[in-house]
């Protein structure tokens, strides 16, 4: 049977087990200055954001895998590493078991610079003494038994439609494309969607075009290395037609500049694992005519921070639907990441208010309060009069991994805001974030126990005692289920069947999800949510044609369309029906 085909960049995912019977003799790799220059310059692009050398990160540590596979071997499993885990090789298949994700095939990747990769790895392997990442060959015995509950099957169907591609930038690679969508503040019947490569499209009567393209205007601008680098997000003021602003996330490669956590990293070192630190803005941007449909105008940097790695940056930022009386009108909600803090072997660098990583960050864009005098701190905000001086006041809720996406559900009067955070080893989570929650990360994954200085991809069975610091999550599911989670929003739209659901899904298989929420919260199980095209069951990946989905969820809160985005291909897809079958 074959196998599922996600697609992290897990550059050489399936090559490296210390238990190897007969390990083939060491290849030999060429060790001149350029070569290793150059392979290091491909292994912080390709590799770097999902692996280091020393540890264990999103997939296994490379140091000393030249010394157990050979050069062709190596070539093979870059070049198709699903046909190597199809095949039943057993090194191949233990790392699949343990890391639940395979990469996608390299085969276009040119020989000489796949040998500079390799002899990179070979080199500082050597220097360094890195002995081979060991793995457990021998297959589990008996099925292990799941800790979180299986998402359950439903009878929901939804049909799309080929709504607009979006351009596909030039030198992408398929991680980067289209990730956020928000309505028209003219509510004139367009919507606005974001490419990580650092554009804003305009999209009105399925015709699209350039809104606001940020690579020439922010000169150190960085799409790479990592998954989630580029443009992050964005969002219109809720005033946006009378003051004309706009708020975006983007990444630079800066240390030189000033970044507003500066104290708190002169008090740790962080160790060099072949990515930089890298740093976060937010931007606004003063448009001229807001009315208009393309950007004239002018940008002043808000807020700048650093995280330790280029994995899991700044997430979503967004502003709460809600009336000028609201306490929470005109604030800026960030969702920041741990930084890859575990990766690190460092998890005291988050689930910390004192550290801004893995937070949702809480300011007033318009402020002057804060020390940098760029943005405020809004008096309500649960750490703003703390007792402890070096609490960070900008945070609203803290303890999570990777805080993707954030929305919220206005039925029934109330004001919920569910931020869907993607887990490490096993527990992908719906959260509705208190003021002030701790979410438990990295002391616990949804309502398990995690050591992550022993293994951070194992978990275990919890005790009460264990979880009662945390706040649990409101829905979850593992990743037998999926692999990480891609936030969505509760519709409030004209197709009956939907409403009052919180969509959402996976976004490396593709796989739709729903929730109820009525006006108690009494249902916190996960459905799965069909997919009909021409009266058959379907898939995202066969819409789309990608063994990896690279799913978003879009909303325009003005006609209530509910959008699936596809990275790979550019392509926005309509819901069109739904029903219960």
């Amino acid at each position: 049977m074959p196998l599922p085909l996600p697609a992290f960049f897990l550059l050489l995912l399936t090559a490296v087990a210390a238990q190897a019977a007969v390990a083939p003799a060491p290849a030999s790799y060429p060790r001149d200055a350029a070569t290793l220059m150059q392979g290091q310059a491909l292994f912080t692009q390709y590799c770097a954001s999902c692996h280091a050398l020393d540890r264990d990160t999103m997939g296994p540590p490379l140091g000393g895998v030249t010394q157990v596979l050979s050069g062709d071997e190596l070539r093979q499993q870059i070049s198709n590493a699903t046909a190597v885990v199809e095949s039943g090789n057993p090194r191949a298949n233990a790392l699949f078991r343990r890391y639940k994700i395979v990469m996608p095939p390299f085969a276009a990747l040119p020989a000489e610079q796949v040998t500079a990769i390799l002899a990179y790895i070979d080199a500082e392997s050597e220097r360094a003494k890195l002995k081979p990442f060991a793995v457990n060959l021998t297959p589990p015995s008996a099925q292990t038994p799941r800790l979180i509950p299986p998402v359950e099957k439903s009878g929901l169907v939804i049909e799309l439609e080929d709504y607009v591609q979006i351009p596909l930038a030039a030198n992408r690679r398929p991680d980067k494309g289209i990730a956020t969508l928000r309505s028209s503040p003219q509510k004139d019947g367009a919507f606005f969607v974001s490419d990580q490569m650092g554009v804003i499209y305009r999209v009105q009567n399925r015709q699209v075009s350039v809104y606001l393209d940020t690579r020439d205007k922010l000169p150190d601008f960085v799409f790479e290395p990592g998954i989630g680098t580029g443009l992050g997000s964005f969002s219109f003021h809720p005033d946006f037609l009378r003051n004309g602003l706009l708020y975006t996330t983007h990444a630079e490669l800066t240390p030189e500049k000033k970044a507003i956590n500066d104290d708190w990293y002169e008090k740790v070192t962080i160790p060099f694992q072949g990515t930089p630190t890298l740093h976060w803005v937010v931007s606004e941007w003063k448009i001229a005519d807001p009315k208009a449909d393309h950007f004239t105008g002018t940008r002043r940097e808000v807020l700048r921070f650093k995280t330790p790695t280029t994995a899991h940056g700044s997430q979503d930022l967004a502003f709460a639907p809600v009336d000028p009386k609201d306490p929470d009108y005109g604030l800026i909600f960030l969702g920041v990441g741990d930084g890859g803090s575990v990766n690190l072997k460092m998890p005291q660098l988050a689930h910390n208010p004192r550290s801004l990583l893995g937070t949702v960050l809480r300011i007033d864009p318009r402020g002057t309060n804060a020390p940098a005098g760029t943005y405020g701190i809004p008096a309500d905000n649960p750490f703003a009069h703390s007792t402890d001086p070096l609490a960070r006041p900008e945070i609203w809720a803290y303890g999570f991994r990777n805080p993707h996406r954030m929305s919220w559900d206005v039925s029934y009067g109330k004001k919920r805001l569910i931020v869907a955070d993607i887990g490490e080893s096993n527990v992908e989570e719906v959260n509705l974030i208190e003021k002030g929650g701790d979410y438990g990360w990295n002391k616990v994954e949804g309502p398990t126990k995690v050591d992550v200085l022993r293994d951070a991809k194992v978990n275990f069975a919890a005790q009460p005692a264990d979880l009662a610091p945390y706040k649990m999550p409101h829905g979850m599911f593992d990743h037998t289920d999926g692999n990480a989670i891609s936030g969505g929003f509760v519709y409030a739209g004209p197709l009956e069947a939907l409403q009052h659901k919180y969509v959402f899904g996976d976004i490396v298989t593709g796989r739709l999800f729903f929730m109820n929420f009525d006006a108690t919260l009494s249902d916190s199980k996960v459905y799965e949510l069909n997919i009909v095209r021409n009266g058959a069951a379907t898939t995202i990946g066969a819409f789309s044609k990608a063994k990896r989905a690279h799913l978003r969820i879009g909303y325009d809160e003005v006609t209530r369309d509910l959008y699936i985005m596809t990275k790979e291909d550019g392509r926005i897809r309509r819901v069109i029906k739904a029903y219960t079958r």
